[in-house]
C-alpha cells in the first residue's frame, strides 16, 4: 500500500486508489510554501493554514507551545 505525508493532513493511506490520489494531488496543487508559525520550518500548506502537520498533532494531543 502506498503511504504519502503532507504538511496538511499528515499521513495518506490508501493511495493505491486512484480516487484519493486525485484528492491528494488536487490538495498538493493548492498548497503554498510558509513558515509554521510554531515551529519555524519552511512547509507546503493551505494558504489559510499557518501551522505545519506535526506541530497541529503535537497541539491536538495537549502540548504546550
Amino acid at each position: 500500500m502506498k503511504t504519502y505525508y503532507d504538511d496538511n493532513y499528515g499521513f495518506w493511506e490508501d493511495m493505491d486508489d486512484p480516487d484519493m490520489q486525485e484528492f491528494y494531488w488536487k490538495t498538493q496543487r493548492k498548497n503554498v510554501e510558509k513558515r509554521c508559525s510554531i515551529c519555524g520550518r519552511k512547509v507546503y500548506i493551505k494558504k489559510e493554514y499557518d501551522k505545519c502537520g506535526r506541530c497541529a498533532d503535537m497541539i491536538e494531543r495537549g502540548m504546550d507551545w
